[in-house]
C-alpha cells in the first residue's frame, strides 16, 4: 500500500530522516501432480522479488520510494509424447515440445503523504517485458525422415500503471506501566489500495518453419513457412484491488505484536491479450496473519528484538486451465532479524534481515492436474542517514 510510504517520514521535528535500502530474492519449488495420465513434474525457480529505495523528504509526513520488482514470470518446457494411429493400420511415435519463456517487469515510483493518523499514497512506473512461446513438433521414426517444425509467437510489450493506496490508524487505548514507566497503546489501523486497468502496447511476430537442432542442440531453420512481423495490438490486464485491518500493540513507539487480515480480488475473465480472451477465472483471496516481537526495548538481545511471524492465506487462483476453477491455499511462516545497531550516535537506525517459507497446494479433487509449491525468500533492509549538510567550527 504506497500510503505507508509516509511513515518513513517522522513528524517529530529533531528525529533523523532515514534512508531505507530494501532487497529481497526467493527460490520456489514446484511440484505439478497428473491424475490421468499418472505423472509428477519437477521445477526449482530462483528470481529476485525487488529492489527499493525509500526517501523521506521532510519532517512533515512526506516520502519518496522508487524500485524495481518483476510482475509475472513465464518458464516453462513441457515435452508430450504421443502414438498417431492412421487408418491403414500404421503408427508412428510424436513429440510435441511446448516452451514459454519471458514476464513482466516494473520500474516504478511513489509517493506518500502523512497528516497525524491518516495518510494516502500513489505508485505509478512503467512496465515492459516479453513473451515467448513456442510449440515444436518432431515425429519419431526410424524408417523416414521428416523434417521437425516449429511454431513461434513472440511477443513485446510496455504501458504506464498507476496503483493509489489510502490508510489510517485509530488509538484505541494507552496506559503507563508503573513500574516500568513503559508507555503501553493499541491502535486499530485500515487501509485500501488497487490498480487501474492498463492498456499495454504490444509488437508480435509470428513464425512457422521447419528445423532441425545443430551439435549444441540449438535449433537452426531449414525453410520458412510463414512469417507475420509486427503485429500491434494491445494486451488489457483488469483492475485489482485489496483492503485490510490490522490490530496492533506498541511499547514507547515500538511494535510488539499484532494481528490482521486482508482481501483482495482480480476480475481475470476481463484480461484480453489482443482481444481474445483467455483460460482465466475471477481470482480472490483472503489472508490472514499476526507477528510477535519478545521484547522490542530490549538493547542487548538480537533475538528478542526480532519480530515472528505466522499466517494463512486461501482464495481461488486466476488459473482455469480445466474448467474447473483452481482453489489455492498456503501456510507461511518468517521471521526479521534484528541486526543490532553498533552506531550509537545515531539512535533509531536499524539493519534487519527477513526470512520466510510459504507452503501451500493449487487445485483439487476436481482437477486433473494439481500443484504443490514451497517458496523460500530472504531480504535485507538498511536504513542509513543520507544529504546531510556538513557544518564546520
Amino acid at each position: 500500500n504506497p500510503s505507508s510510504y509516509g511513515f518513513l517520514a517522522p513528524l517529530v521535528k529533531t528525529s533523523p530522516l532515514f534512508v531505507t535500502y530494501d532487497v529481497g530474492i526467493s527460490i520456489d519449488a514446484r511440484t505439478l501432480l497428473s491424475a490421468d495420465p499418472i505423472a509428477k513434474y519437477k521445477s526449482t525457480n530462483f528470481m529476485p522479488s525487488y529492489i527499493q529505495l525509500g526517501i523521506p523528504l521532510n519532517r512533515k509526513g512526506t516520502a519518496l520510494v522508487f524500485g524495481l520488482r518483476p510482475y509475472s514470470r513465464i518458464n516453462y518446457s513441457v515435452a508430450d509424447n504421443k502414438r498417431i494411429y492412421y487408418q491403414d493400420g500404421t503408427t508412428d511415435s510424436v513429440q510435441n515440445l511446448y516452451e514459454g519463456n519471458g514476464g513482466l517487469n516494473q520500474v516504478f515510483a511513489g509517493l506518500g503523504k502523512r497528516w497525524k493518523n491518516f495518510s494516502v499514497g500513489v505508485n505509478g512506473g512503467y512496465q515492459f517485458g516479453q513473451k515467448d512461446i513456442s510449440t515444436k513438433v518432431a515425429f519419431i521414426n526410424d524408417s523416414v525422415l521428416y523434417f521437425k517444425s516449429n511454431s513461434t509467437d513472440t511477443s513485446r510489450y510496455w504501458g504506464l500503471f498507476v496503483s493509489p493506496g489510502i490508510s489510517g490508524y485509530f488509538k484505541l487505548k494507552e496506559y503507563k506501566d508503573p513500574k516500568t514507566k513503559v508507555v503501553h497503546k493499541y491502535f486499530l489501523n485500515i487501509g485500501g489500495s488497487g490498480t487501474f486497468e492498463q492498456s499495454l502496447k504490444s509488437n508480435k511476430d509470428i513464425t512457422r518453419q521447419t528445423i532441425y537442432y545443430d551439435a549444441n542442440g540449438a535449433p537452426q531453420q531449414i525453410d520458412s513457412i510463414s512469417k507475420q512481423p509486427n503485429i500491434l495490438g494491445t494486451i488489457s490486464i483488469p483492475i485489482s484491488y485489496n483492503a485490510g485491518f490490522q490490530l496492533q500493540k506498541t511499547m514507547d513507539g515500538a511494535n510488539k505484536w499484532s494481528v490482521g487480515a486482508d482481501y483482495s480480488s482480480t476480475q481475470w475473465t476481463k484480461y484480453r491479450y489482443y482481444g481474445a480472451p483467455d483460460q482465466l477465472s475471477d481470482a480472490w483471496q483472503v489472508r490472514v496473519g499476526g507477528e510477535f516481537c519478545p521484547n522490542p526495548l530490549s538493547g542487548k538481545s538480537t533475538w528478542a528484538r526480532s519480530i515472528y511471524r505466522a499466517g494463512f492465506y486461501t482464495g481461488r487462483d486466476y488459473i482455469n486451465a480445466d474448467g474447473n476453477g483452481y482453489n489455492v491455499s498456503a501456510i507461511t511462516l518468517g521471521a526479521s532479524i534484528n541486526i543490532r545497531n553498533f552506531n550509537r550516535q545515531v539512535p533509531g537506525q536499524f539493519s534487519m534481515l527477513h526470512l520466510a517459507a510459504e507452503i501451500g497446494k493449487r487445485g483439487t479433487n476436481v482437477n486433473n492436474v494439481t500443484e504443490n509449491f514451497f517458496k523460500v525468500s530472504f531480504g535485507l533492509s538498511l536504513s542509513d542517514l543520507w544529504f546531510i549538510k556538513r557544518k564546520y567550527d
